[in-house]
Formats: structure tokens, sequence, C-alpha cells
């Protein structure tokens, strides 16, 4: 696919958003704070005096409402419009949605590529990407969904055509070379 943006003939090659991993812990807090601005509200209607009913239940939801935003949408936003970009000629990050930020390493300027997953990395299918542009520090992009794929299209482009060492094998200690 042709990358709009970008010098002439620089294809996009893999195009990665943060895992909804990343989403859970809001989504159960969300949860849970409805649950609970629900009940204060029936709380209210069932117990407090008529004429106060309604400017509390809209301070309740209010606050619910601001919680809600601070803590689940703006999260959300930050998830939906994170992306990393690999393209033919370079590694893109794009973030942001009114106030955008991003950068570009030139594949040329990758020293190195690694990734990184722990036990639950695994079971989600997604790692920590880190690269490391020459005479600067590594960039660390965590959550990316099916990491080794992507490590291996960059390691593939920057690198090129490099034999890939075969996996080792209990039992090939015991095989003839």
């Amino acid at each position: 696919m042709e990358n709009p943006g970008g010098a002439l003939g620089e294809r996009v090659l893999l195009r990665r958003h943060p895992h909804w991993k990343m989403m859970l812990g809001p989504a159960i807090l969300a949860i849970v704070l409805t649950g609970i601005a629900g009940l204060l509200v029936g709380f209210v209607e069932a117990n407090a005096p008529a004429g106060v009913q309604g400017i509390v239940i809209l301070v309740v939801l209010a606050i619910w409402a601001l919680i809600l935003a601070r803590r689940f949408v703006k999260p959300f936003i930050g998830w939906w419009r994170t992306a990393l970009i690999v393209t033919s000629h370079r590694i893109a990050v794009r973030e942001g949605l009114l106030r955008t930020r991003g950068f570009d390493i030139p594949l040329q300027r990758v020293a190195g590529i690694r990734y990184r997953r722990g036990m639950l990395d695994r079971l989600a299918g997604t790692g920590t990407l880190l690269i490391a542009p020459i005479g600067e520090p590594p960039f660390e992009f965590a959550h990316v969904p099916e990491a080794r794929l992507t490590h291996a299209v960059i390691y593939h482009q920057v690198f090129g055509n490099q034999p890939a060492a075969r996996p080792r094998r209990i039992l090939d200690a015991f095989r003839p070379r």
C-alpha cells in the first residue's frame, strides 16, 4: 500500500496500534465507576428530600463524567490515535488527536532492534519493541501486537536478507553434524 505523506515509492509495510489489553484497566474502572454512580443516584432518589434530589444527582453525574473522561476517554483516545508505522524507508510513530506529535527514524539510522516479551505478553500475543537509532538512546514501543512479526519485518528492511538462525531443538544436540 502506498504512503500518501511519504517519499515517492515509499510503501507502508506495517501499521500497528498498541494492543487492546492497554484498555482493560480503564474499561474495568469505567464499569465500576458507573455502578457506583448508579448506586449513589438510587440512594439519593430513595433517601434525599425532593428539593435537593435533582442537584445532588447532577453533582454525582458531573463527578462521574469528569472521572470517566480522565480515566477512560483520555486513555482510549491515546490508544486509538497512537500508531507505529513501518514503511520501506522509515519507522514512524504518530500520537494524538487534537495535538499530534510524531517522529521518524530512517531505516539507514537503525543500529539495532530487539523485542521483549513476558509471560502475559506471550499470552496476549504482544511485546515491547526496542529500536536503537545510531548515536541516540533506544526507543521503546510497548504493547505491540505480534511483536515478533513486527521485529522480523523491521529487521528484514534494515539488514536485508541475511539468513536467520534456525531455532535449536532439544534433540539437535544428539544429531550428527
